[in-house]
């Protein structure tokens, strides 16, 4: 029988919010006792229906060997720190620093730099944003690669190119390529080896562009190695923040290390304490920026259960205002998908050809579940 492992357990219950007093409950023993008292929390039964889920019997022959190298490599990537699922707070911070994935790359060719990437920051609605550009790039007719966290079901999700998930040969394959060089660089994370996952395999597929959503942060995130094509922050909230600081702020600022010299920055609405040090950090590097909702504005249109409409137009825009629809719910992503309008606004005049239509059907078909 396949047993489903403490980090999934805990990367379940932290995603349903799971907690006791003491720290993330053991969704293992919770699993034992579904049905009795001790699990009557909704939360905690979606959960556990989740682990369920994930706890197929795969016995004798119906395991492959692909099964067994994938669920080790898995293994690997896990044995590594991962900060994400930690609750210790000593030092955290002074954990996070870029050298180690600088490192990693240089000794792997710098795979980040082969292509173009759209660097998406923020507390809420950075996923969402991230695959209603990547879907309208796609529909545009470009290669184009994925990268999301935390993964829902398959750790798979995290890489994808044209939404097709990374194999598990692919990504066996990557881990045995990474092990030489990760030998040679001490105290990686698990993080890290993700994203080096994605930017090597992007790489590999030659993909025109990527779309890379931040994890933690975006300062001293892993995947901040990358010189954008551009950048985008969606809302700012209190987030991590035994690490991000305790104020819009100091959280604003750690975001805001994506802004890179030169190049142009997205941002969408924010509360006044992190709009001005967006605003003040893309004067500093001397990075165009653009304000949802200032240089493009939008309106919300029809709504149901099957999803939404709204209008949108950039300032000084000739014609009436564009309408699109998405199949979301909630007036935040409309947001969500005007800061995406917007970012394949500055892609177009960086160089890349996005038709309306392109985006009207790559919004349309956009499928996010978290």
């Amino acid at each position: 029988m396949r047993r489903v492992s403490r980090w999934m357990t805990m990367l379940i219950a932290d995603r349903f919010n799971v907690h006791e007093s003491g720290g993330t409950v053991n969704l293992i023993d919770y699993e034992k006792s579904l049905g009795r008292p001790s699990c009557q929390i909704p939360s905690c039964r979606k959960a556990v229906r989740l682990v369920q889920s994930l706890s197929t019997n795969i016995t004798g022959n119906d395991m492959t060997e692909l099964d067994a190298a994938f669920q080790q490599a898995l293994d690997y990537l896990y044995s590594f720190v991962d900060y994400s699922l930690t609750r210790n707070l000593r030092n955290l911070p002074e954990k996070f620093n870029l050298d180690r994935m600088r490192a990693l790359m240089l000794r792997l060719g710098n795979p980040h730099q082969k292509y173009p990437v759209i660097h998406v920051a923020g507390t809420k609605g950075k996923g969402s944003t991230a695959a209603m550009i990547a879907g309208a790039l796609q529909a545009a007719g470009y290669r184009v690669g994925f990268y999301t966290s935390p993964h829902l079901i398959e750790f798979t999700e995290r890489v994808q190119v044209n939404r097709e998930q990374i194999s598990r040969q692919a990504l066996v394959d990557i881990v045995e390529q990474l092990k030489p060089h990760v030998a040679e660089i001490p105290q990686l994370t698990t993080f890290e080896l993700t994203t080096a996952i994605g930017f090597l395999y992007f790489a590999q597929q030659a993909v025109d562009i990527a779309v890379v959503e931040v994890g933690l942060g975006g300062r001293l995130d892993a995947t901040n190695v990358v010189t954008p094509l551009l950048s985008v922050i969606t809302s700012i909230s209190y987030d991590h923040t035994f690490v991000l600081g305790h104020t819009l702020a100091a959280i604003a600022g750690e975001k805001g290390g994506i802004i890179k010299p030169g190049r142009p920055v997205v941002i969408a609405p924010q509360k006044d304490e992190a709009r001005d040090v967006f605003i003040a950090l893309a004067q500093e590097r001397h990075a165009p920026l653009t304000q949802v909702g200032v240089d493009v504005t939008y309106s919300l249109g029809e709504h149901s259960l099957a999803g939404q409409s709204f209008h949108v137009a950039a300032r000084g825009q000739a014609g009436a205002p564009l309408e699109l629809s998405i199949p979301l719910l909630g007036t935040h992503q409309v947001e969500n998908a005007a800061t995406a309008y917007t970012a394949l606004l500055i892609a177009r005049r960086e160089g890349f050809a996005i038709p309306d239509e392109a985006i009207r059907h790559g919004f349309s078909a956009v499928e996010w579940m978290g």
